[in-house]
């Protein structure tokens, strides 16, 4: 064991989207010395056109982790993409920009959770972006940001099935939104994506590159941690081994930010979850708390499809169209290596709903969850022009959970999703395919459409409906809520996600949410790393 001689004052677990912030944020303070602690390797040879990752084998930057089998999907087990790199899932995700509605946080601070309304937070995502030129209506500048260290671009030159569904929708009597973020969220519109010219820029590139220019900040890359050390109620340091050599860090403070299954497995770990359940695994319990694990939420997901008369994103032998496609990405940053997702939409099944209650992205690529074993694993792209209607419910019913497999720290955690316990959420998913066929139903979009993919023309009984929703539903990969906050002795941290019964340790990442927002997480991720980096600074 190599005991390393220098203290740190804060050590960060994990360059993820909110860590790479907190670390950045906290290294501003010359006076302190800053560790990062990264279990996966540098993202420098991960290719930022996120259009590659249907083509190339990007495994190697993500955790590989897998669920047990659900009973509430016919025993369904999927693979929870979730990133192993200097960046962490923002990464390796679509790069989706999305706050989400002030309804959203208000509702966490009516929770009790100071600190956390609209008026708290979305200063903070303004503080963040830098709005791109090219908006096709000019951002309204009291809300958003233009002189942030994250860009963010809307799409601009789109595939003309795109236009198609935008009128669509409209025909379809579903209002048109300016800006998901601005002042009204419901309806269709353009997506809007941390992007430059079409290149990712993530936390990492938007922080912490720029702040380990710093001498006080260090990151360490591969380097998974064991667990806490912990001495009479207050965190002292990390152990972690690298290259295959223990090592001990010891800081003032510790701040995890390993994400929603990651924390929650380093906290159980370092024996603090359910007491029985670290005793039955061997692990001495430092504190019960059986909160730890519990709470998981995900946005369950469908993938309506359908077959167009055109050509569309979808893979193509044909190697000229190939050509087209980089060309463009090269002089414009747009296209399918930028994305293939160009629009969005926050959607009401019903009129009685009294918020939209689900999230849509409209995908110039069609596909549909499969047991093909690629990068996006559990995901087939469809080989012929098609489209699909990538659908979430916003604000699930339905609770999962993290348990430890073992006490071995490479072992994967026990990861079970009962992504559709509660049959409500079935019940909107199926309502939602009604909405979509209707969309769909409507010129221009009709008349570019050749037949219904999935869930298919003869799936129309209540019946089917709900097993086409019950065998085919996935994930967004939008984990959170396995250590929320909350003010009752089952939240895991308090409003300042200082974690409840121990000293010098706080958590940020998606697993602090209390309950999901709508859309898209990592930009809420980022607001999160943002918050606690400047409480903890000051």
């Amino acid at each position: 064991m190599d005991k390393d001689s220098n203290l740190w004052d804060d050590i960060v677990v994990g360059a993820g989207s909110a860590g790479c912030i907190v670390a950045a944020r906290l290294s501003e303070n010359t006076s302190r010395r800053v560790l990062v602690l990264e279990a996966g390797p540098s993202d420098v040879w991960l290719m930022k056109p996120f259009g590659l990752s249907y083509y190339l084998d990007f495994s190697r930057f993500e955790w590989g982790y897998w669920s047990q089998s659900d009973s509430t999907r016919n025993m369904r087990t999927d693979h929870w993409r979730r990133g192993r790199v200097v960046g962490g899932s923002g990464s390796i995700n679509g790069m989706n920009y999305v706050r989400g509605t002030r309804a959203d946080y208000d509702r966490w601070a009516a929770m009790g959770n100071v600190g956390w309304s609209a008026d708290d937070v979305m200063p903070l995502f303004r503080d963040m972006e830098r709005c791109e030129p090219g908006y096709h209506s000019p951002p309204d500048y009291s809300i958003r940001g233009d002189s942030g260290p994250l860009p963010i671009r809307e799409v601009r030159h789109c595939h003309p099935l795109t236009n198609a569904f935008l009128e669509a929708a409209q025909a379809a009597g579903i209002p048109r939104t300016r800006d998901f973020n601005g002042a009204q969220q419901e309806g269709v519109g353009y997506g809007q994506f941390n992007q430059r010219r079409g290149m990712r820029v993530s936390s990492a590139d938007a922080w912490l590159k720029p702040a380990l220019q710093r001498k006080n900040l260090k990151l360490v890359t591969d380097a998974l941690v064991h667990k806490l050390l912990v001495k009479e109620g207050r965190v002292t340091g990390v152990s972690y081994e690298c290259d295959g050599v223990m090592h001990e860090a010891r800081a003032g403070r510790v701040i995890l930010c390993g994400g929603a299954i990651n924390t929650p497995q380093l906290l159980m770990l370092s024996g603090i979850g359910d007491g029985d359940e670290l005793q039955a695994h061997g692990i001495d319990v430092v504190l019960h708390q059986p909160g730890v694990g519990r709470n998981l939420m995900e946005h369950p997901l469908i993938r309506p499809s359908w077959r167009v008369k055109r050509p569309s994103y979808s893979p193509t032998n044909n190697w000229l169209r190939m050509a087209g496609f980089g060309a463009k990405f090269l002089l414009t940053g747009q296209g399918p290596l930028a994305t293939i997702t160009e629009a969005m939409g926050f959607l009401r099944t019903s009129p009685a709903e009294a918020v939209p209650d689900v999230h849509m992205l409209f995908s110039v690529a069609g596909a549909v969850n499969d047991d093909e074993l690629k990068f996006y694993k559990s995901l087939k792209v469809l080989p012929y022009p098609s489209f699909s209607m990538v659908l979430d419910k916003s604000y699930p019913l339905s609770r999962g959970s993290i348990r430890l497999a073992s006490a071995d720290p490479k072992a994967a955690p026990l990861i079970e999703p009962n992504l559709l316990g509660d049959s409500r959420d079935v019940e909107t998913l199926v309502k939602a395919i009604g909405l979509l066929r209707r969309i769909v139903s409507k010129s221009p979009l009709a008349d570019m459409v050749m037949e219904e993919v999935e869930p298919g023309p003869h799936v129309t009984s209540e019946a089917a409906l709900v097993e086409y929703v019950k065998s085919r539903a996935g994930l967004a990969y939008h984990a959170s809520g396995t250590c929320r906050m909350g003010v009752d002795e089952k939240a895991v941290v308090t409003p300042d996600l200082k974690v409840r019964g121990l000293e010098n340790l706080w958590i940020a990442d998606a697993s602090v949410m209390p309950d999901l927002i709508s859309g898209n997480i990592n930009a809420a991720c980022m607001m999160i790393g943002e918050k606690l980096g400047r409480q903890l600074r000051s």
